[in-house]
């Protein structure tokens, strides 16, 4: 019997489905305070962290000079534990890793203090984990202020000041709720003076100089930056399917992007099937709504002669794997498929923030893979931008098909290096699990400035290989390359060989996102959805702008 697929229906004229009133928190206010907290000021404070030096135990016992040290002896000994307990034991011996323990106790005006042993040898991924850990009571009970004092050298100040502010600024606030979008909703009556998200106060000692003071207040500018663009990325991405539509997704960026000097440009589904672009429009067909789009941001510095970086990110709204249908199993938690999108939006609204002597421009691939008598089908073949013919083997593997002719637009921009962000391929997932992420780099340069840039930001990648010998498999007969195989081995190097087709002589990194969701938080992170990516690409930007 033959069957006559239906065209897919006119944009709907319907406005796009508001979000929830107030679905993206504010940050808490961060203050520096030039002081050393004495007994008085501890006595008045609520919710204490004290950091200091792990090298400070060396000689067996809790410096005098530690504020509240008293307290603490009496809790070890109470626990009946030593000092060294206070330090992590990394695996060896054939033993696994010991947590440090993290005392806490109540001060005489009622509040809680806990204190943190930081070892400044270990990674910033192994001190921002244990410093999630340590605020994670505190910030429990969701304080107006929580003081944090750190004690020790201006080195160690220096050193701990941006992980720590950077954790509590990121797990203060909470993700967004479902609720009515025609509903306000229901805000505490606080003081004026007070930011919703309350304060986090950072004493530094007494002894610091202007320069140092002026340092200081700068990391916690880059800092907040950095947790902002966090909080977007994960925020995005924890929207429902049914309120953060491709449609949605659009009609936001103006206002989350106001008055940053950021420029926007749209590629519609008309102005796309114009330019030919079938690898995208294929996705893109199976949605009734035909709200899908291209979204082109673009930043640029007064510097000139700044690095030019573009950015792409996959931003698939929800994904039900196409006429290859995913099993309920492994549809749900989908509409986080646009995490890729929301980190290049996140990223480039932060980088005009900061003002980064960087040349962006960010583009956003916005679709649904839906499943309708209008979607692709496996057998199908489809020309992409470039003009080449994709023969498409699985409908399920569409992240690839939107990233083809979003890499085809831009690297008609002549960037100096392009990177795109995805949630793209479940084998990465298998390799690697959830607590890192893959890349894949065509510039040995610009890879190693990624891995760097993990470890300073604490979200740790891998570099794959991806030899050419590998585009054997995706050989087709009837198109010039086929989509991926059924195979499902390797997959993850295939889309990254696939992707290599539309990007030409550009230097490209390609980072799959396995580490986008991770049960129990990841590192400064403490919610399952990690945003993992904002805070790596701005700091390669820093990097690479010095």
């Amino acid at each position: 019997m033959t069957v006559t697929r239906r065209p897919a229906r006119s944009a709907s004229r319907k406005t796009a489905q508001s979000l929830p009133a107030g679905w993206l928190a504010t940050l808490p206010e961060l203050k520096l305070l030039v002081a050393e907290p004495g007994a008085r000021e501890l006595q008045a404070c609520s919710h204490v962290l004290v950091l200091f030096p792990a090298d400070h135990l060396a000689s067996g016992g809790i410096p005098t000079s530690l504020p509240c040290a008293e307290a603490l002896r009496e809790t070890l000994a109470r626990r009946r534990k030593k000092p060294a307990a206070l330090c992590r034991k990394p695996a060896g011996g054939g033993k696994m890793p010991v947590p440090a323990l993290i005392p806490e106790a109540t001060l005489a005006g009622g509040g809680l203090i806990r204190w943190l042993a930081v070892n400044l040898d270990e990674s910033i991924f192994l001190r921002q984990q244990a410093l999630r850990d340590a605020l994670a009571p505190l910030l429990a009970e969701t304080p107006i202020r929580v003081d944090i004092v750190l004690h020790g050298p201006p080195a160690f100040v220096g050193d701990v000041l941006a992980d720590v502010a950077y954790v509590g600024c990121a797990n203060r606030v909470s993700l967004p709720k479902t609720v009515r979008p025609d509903l306000p909703v229901k805000s505490t009556t606080r003081r004026k003076t007070e930011s919703a998200a309350g304060t986090l106060r950072f004493w530094v000692g007494a002894s610091v100089k202007a320069s140092l003071r002026t340092t200081y207040a700068a990391t916690l500018d880059w800092t907040r930056c950095k947790a902002e663009a966090n909080l977007l990325a994960r925020s995005l991405c924890v929207l429902p399917p049914n309120q953060l539509t491709p449609g949605s997704f659009r009609a936001q960026i103006p206002v989350l992007i106001k008055g940053s000097g950021i420029k926007v440009e749209v590629y519609d589904i008309q102005r796309l099937k114009k330019l030919k672009a079938g690898a995208f429009l294929a996705v893109a067909q199976g949605s009734p709504e035909q709200d899908a789009a291209i979204v082109h941001l673009s930043y640029t510095p007064k510097t000139k002669s700044a690095p030019h970086v573009s950015l792409v990110g996959k931003g698939i709204c929800f994904d039900t794997g196409g006429h290859n249908l995913k099993p309920a199993r492994y549809m749900a938690g989908m509409h986080e498929d646009m995490a890729g999108a929301a980190t290049v939006l996140a990223v480039i609204r932060a980088a005009a923030r900061l003002r980064l002597p960087v040349r962006l421009d960010a583009w956003l691939a916005l679709s649904r893979n839906d499943i309708s008598p209008g979607a692709y089908c496996q057998g199908d073949i489809v020309t992409a931008m470039n003009g080449l013919t994709i023969e498409i083997v699985h409908t399920d593997a569409e992240g690839r098909m939107v990233l083809a002719d979003t890499l085809s637009l831009a690297v008609k921009t002549k960037p100096d290096v392009v990177m795109d962000f995805a949630t793209l391929t479940g084998s990465m997932t298998v390799a690697l699990g959830n607590r890192m992420s893959g890349f894949f780099a065509t510039d040995a340069d610009y890879a190693l400035q990624l891995a760097i840039a993990g470890e300073a930001a604490g979200e740790r990648v891998m570099a794959f290989a991806m030899p050419d010998d590998y585009d054997s498999a995706l050989e087709s007969q009837v198109a010039d390359v086929k989509q991926c195989t059924l195979d499902g081995e390797a997959d993850h190097t295939l889309a990254a060989r696939f992707l290599n087709l539309f990007v030409g002589d550009v230097p490209w990194v390609h980072v799959d996102l396995s580490a986008a969701g991770c049960k129990g938080g990841l590192g400064a992170i403490g919610t399952e959805t990690t945003g993992f990516g904002a805070a790596l690409a701005l700091q390669f930007l820093r990097d690479l702008a010095k």
